[in-house]
């Protein structure tokens, strides 16, 4: 749409009023911020602003977001089709292929072309009732959830939507997950020697990413965040917008707990020439998790049962390892609470485990180290 006149100055600094062949009066912006200068913005069709003052304010917002490296100008689709092809792009070619194959003939018929705040829980559950009609085994099933959550929880902590609708569905009936032992055919402290000694010849990068898992038995979203300056004499300062047993009680970057890297971890961390705020960990989070599966499933030669069909060993299951194999020796308490982030229900037990000096956490950790290595 052509304009009527030429841009009209405002009261209110770089904030023009145009108006257009409609007779529609939209609101423009041009400034200079931090030395880049940008030429003229329409804060009307951008953002719906409607008055010189709004858009002023949001000029204001504007600047913010650019001094923290955010591109507000960029036009970002949020149709599910476009979100799904813009996160399946850096994943691994054998997840993409699989992943793809199950969107197109489940997902995308029902809500691809949706844009994601308008897809709702029956949506969801109509893609579930469909495939569970299909008699699709629990596993093909549980991919959709896979699949949408990064598109929903990136959406939702860019607040573009309010609420996460997947995380009240269950993908599969509620039972509870099956011991380690009812899908090892072996001692699980064989199985998970095997999958130690498999990871230590692995590529630099991604050995360093599966020993932290194996060893710290850390969540692999919190491993994933680890900077090198959260990094001092071999401990890690866990800051609580990383893990998720404080993120919602700490502000984000406050330090609430701290524990050891093994040698094996730090001798494949590449140290060179790194800014303290660089990821130490270069693999996103879905990258790991195939190249573990694969490492896994391709290469540890792991005794298992059938219950392993559809529950699988992966990497969430290195916290299981831990405490079936320390418990006896420590307790599940101390084991849950040092090794594993797990909170207390009783306040004094905390403040009990709070109060474990480092070296004492050390033994702990040392004690598995020496397990596996044996």
């Amino acid at each position: 749409m052509s304009r009527k006149n030429e841009l009209k100055k405002t009261k209110f600094d770089n904030i023009y009023e145009v108006e257009m062949d409609n007779g529609e009066v939209n609101y423009v912006t041009k400034f200079v911020h931090n030395s880049v200068r940008y030429s003229e913005k329409n804060l009307t069709k951008l953002f719906g602003i409607t008055s010189a003052k709004k858009a002023f304010e949001k000029l204001t917002e504007i600047r913010i977001e650019l001094s923290r490296g955010n591109d507000v100008f960029s036009r970002k689709s949020n149709k599910i089709d476009d979100l799904f092809l813009k996160y399946i792009k850096i994943t691994e070619p054998e997840y993409q292929k699989n992943s793809i194959a199950t969107y197109n003939k489940h997902i995308k018929p029902i809500i691809g072309h949706l844009k994601i705040d308008k897809v709702t829980k029956d949506h969801i559950l109509r893609i579930k009732e469909n495939m569970e009609k299909l008699k699709l085994s629990v596993n093909t099933i549980r991919k959709v959830k896979t699949i949408l959550n990064p598109i929903f929880k990136d959406a939702y902590n860019d607040e573009v939507i309010n609420r996460n609708v997947l995380e009240k569905i269950s993908f599969v009936k509620d039972v509870p997950k099956p011991l380690l032992t009812d899908r090892l055919a072996e001692p699980s402290l064989d199985a998970i020697r095997k999958i130690y000694n498999t990871a230590l010849n692995e590529e630099k990068s991604y050995a360093s990413l599966f020993l932290a898992s194996i060893m710290c038995t850390r969540r692999i979203g919190e491993i994933c965040e680890i900077r090198y300056e959260d990094i001092e004499d071999g401990w890690v300062s866990v800051r609580a917008g990383t893990t998720k047993t404080y993120k919602n009680t700490h502000h984000k970057d406050s330090v609430v707990e701290k524990f050891p890297l093994p040698k094996e971890v730090l001798e494949r961390i590449d140290w060179d020439n790194k800014n303290p705020t660089d990821k130490v960990f270069i693999h996103y989070k879905r990258t790991f998790m195939d190249k573990y599966k694969e490492m896994i499933d391709k290469k540890c030669n792991l005794k298992l049962k059938s219950l392993a069909t559809d529950y699988p060993i992966r990497s969430h299951d290195n916290r299981n390892f831990i405490m079936s194999i320390l418990s006896r020796e420590f307790g599940r308490e101390v084991v849950g609470s040092v090794c594993l982030s797990h909170s207390s229900r009783s306040s004094n037990m905390n403040e009990r485990y709070d109060s474990i000096e480092d070296n004492e956490k050390l033994k702990i950790f040392e004690s598995y180290w020496e397990k596996l290595e044996k």
